[in-house]
């Protein structure tokens, strides 16, 4: 029961939080280092928690990338995003917790921010990763 109510509370914050207008509160600093870019990514490995984290990076800075037109990084950021999600989707589905879904949508605005030119896309999913962790993490234990 209390993993179903930690599920819906997940769903309930991403429908919440994907609405057309985003209001942010706290720190509006959008200064961002740029990460320096390698050409070949790295397969990633870990646990589910440990694999999310590795996209919070991904997500920080895209978003200013595609303000820059940075089209080498935010390719490389998207792409490794890609291949964190080709691990991490396997462990969610056989974990058996419900928010495949949810994190697909999530790289899904990786996309769609670098796609549409959407840089707001990116702030999304940059604000919605450490959401679904802090909500996932009392289920894996």
């Amino acid at each position: 029961m209390k993993k179903v109510s930690c599920l819906a509370a997940i769903g309930a914050c991403c429908i919440a939080l994907s609405s057309c207008a985003t209001k942010i509160t706290g720190s509006t600093d959008t200064t961002v280092a740029v990460e320096t870019t390698t050409t070949t990514i790295a397969t990633p490995k870990g646990t589910i928690l440990e694999l999310i984290n590795q996209l919070i990076p991904a997500a920080n800075g895209l978003g200013e990338a595609i303000v820059e037109n940075n089209s080498e990084i935010y390719k490389q950021k998207v792409a490794q995003a890609d291949a964190i999600w080709d691990e991490l989707k396997p462990q969610i589905i056989e974990s058996k917790i419900d928010v495949v879904e949810n994190m697909q949508s999530i790289i899904d605005l990786f996309h769609s921010a670098v796609e549409r030119k959407r840089p707001a896309d990116a702030d999304k999913a940059l604000r919605f990763l450490p959401l679904v962790e802090e909500a996932i993490a009392p289920l894996l234990k």
